[in-house]
């Protein structure tokens, strides 16, 4: 028997279990996506949270079993984790990809009428800010727009850090607003797995995002100021003069 090539994540349980984790957790929200919390006849919670279940267990189990299989070599090490590699970049993608149709489609930002004429405050946060978001179609298709476009680009190899780049800045902010928002459970959920699916994708990479953000010199045009404790002087200056504006503005505002 030919020995197997030796595999990028040989001998590293750490990495097998993070990945069958997020495959688990990523399918999991695309299936509750799928499921839209029982609306789809076809498609009812008692089959979405078994089938949930399931995948869950399957993914805290197989790292094991994987692990086992590889000493022995009976599997191949680089074909299961590039096609879990690839099924977490399809979900995630899927799954922002819809939430930006669904703003397309006027499925996302609705608010009933009788709890958009009731006073501001006597309205949830999360009334509110599907209120906020809503007030303005043109904002929420540059949204969908960049969920499309972003999700898309998760799918190419070429593109995928580029993609994934663009979606977690984007992620990170509506996950923030659907915790100090008090939006639904669900939506959090779903901000939260897509925001740490994103966020494995870029770890993977982390050496070129290191070089390209802090090693790379860049050949922007330079004060050329040679002293270093001047240069800090200039930099923590703004930081400084643009907090006292603030303090001095509210001084005088008082």
């Amino acid at each position: 028997m030919s020995e197997q090539p030796i595999s990028p994540i040989s001998n590293s349980i750490v990495k097998k279990i993070s990945a069958c984790l997020l495959f688990g957790l990523e399918f999991s929200a695309l299936f509750l996506l799928l499921g839209n919390g029982g609306n789809i006849p076809w498609l009812p919670p008692v089959f979405v949270f078994p089938v949930i279940g399931i995948a869950l267990l399957a993914s805290v189990l197989f790292p094991f079993i994987w692990h086992s299989l590889e000493r022995k070599q009976k599997i191949n090490s680089i074909k299961i984790y590039g096609f879990l590699y690839g099924a977490i970049r399809y979900c995630i993608a899927f799954n922002i990809m819809a939430f930006g149709w669904k703003k397309f489609y006027g499925l996302q930002f609705i608010v009933p009428s009788e709890i958009a004429q009731m006073p501001m405050n006597q309205q949830t946060g999360e009334w509110l800010t599907w209120f906020y978001f809503g007030y303005s179609h043109t904002f929420g298709i540059i949204i969908a727009t960049i969920q499309i476009i972003g999700g898309f680009m998760l799918l190419f190899r070429q593109t995928v850090l580029a993609g994934a780049i663009i979606l977690f800045s984007l992620l990170l902010n509506l996950t923030l607003i659907n915790v100090f928002y008090d939006m639904n459970a669900g939506a959090l959920m779903q901000s939260v797995l897509l925001t740490i699916g994103v966020l494995f994708l870029l770890l993977l990479d982390y050496k070129k995002l290191v070089d390209f953000f802090f090693k790379t010199k860049s050949d922007l045009p330079s004060l050329n100021i040679n002293n270093k404790l001047l240069k800090n002087v200039l930099r923590f200056s703004a930081l400084v003069l643009s907090l006292l504006f603030t303090i001095y503005l509210r001084a005088i505002m008082k």
